[in-house]
């Protein structure tokens, strides 16, 4: 039974975002005797995932993770190198090219952290942590909404093709009905 869960958020988002803030909320409520863990993640996907590795390290006990978008990417990286379950909200395939666009300046949207520049060096970090094909398929759960706007879910579904993928008509990037699915992602991480 998983005893940890590790939720990681998106890009120029952090742990006040509304969907973990109802992840914390739920699980706190419906699971208390899971500890979920919600990080705020840095800028530089390098120190993001050593942060990260270093909060599995001191933990106890069976390990899943939950991530939305560039937090999916993340949680995919993970779960190969911790060989565990993890579910992945409308996740990013390939940040490192979905975020070009992002070059320049940019800033939280929950937090007063200030500006930031999002660089080249961000991409190639980014891109250092692009999986090849996943060793271990079956330990993913794919939430996505086809009407993601920010997202192709179709580039999900193409590199997840031997995972279990749950597509539902409709949505949206923040994922619609979020709450309603925290019992099936709970199912699926055991």
């Amino acid at each position: 039974m998983v005893e940890h869960i590790v939720y990681l958020h998106g890009f120029n988002s952090s742990p006040a975002s509304y969907k973990a803030q109802q992840f914390m909320h739920i699980m706190a409520r419906d699971y208390a005797h899971v500890k979920v863990h919600v990080p705020h993640l840095s800028t530089w996907p390098q120190e993001a995932m050593t942060a990260i590795v270093e909060l599995v390290h001191s933990l106890t006990g069976k390990v899943a993770f939950v991530g939305s978008s560039l937090g999916g990417f993340y949680a995919t990286w993970l779960a190969q190198k911790f060989a565990t379950k993890a579910v992945l909200i409308n996740p990013a395939v390939r940040p490192d090219l979905l975020l070009a666009d992002k070059l320049g300046t940019n800033s939280n949207y929950h937090t007063d952290d200030g500006e930031y520049e999002f660089t080249i060096k961000h991409l190639e970090q980014l891109k250092s942590l692009v999986v090849g094909p996943l060793t271990r398929a079956d330990d993913f759960l794919v939430l996505l909404q086809t009407a993601d706007a920010t997202l192709d879910y179709q580039d999900a579904v193409k590199f997840y093709a031997d995972s279990q993928l749950d597509i539902t008509q409709g949505g949206s990037h923040a994922y619609d009905n979020f709450p309603q699915r925290i019992p099936q992602i709970m199912s699926f991480l055991g």
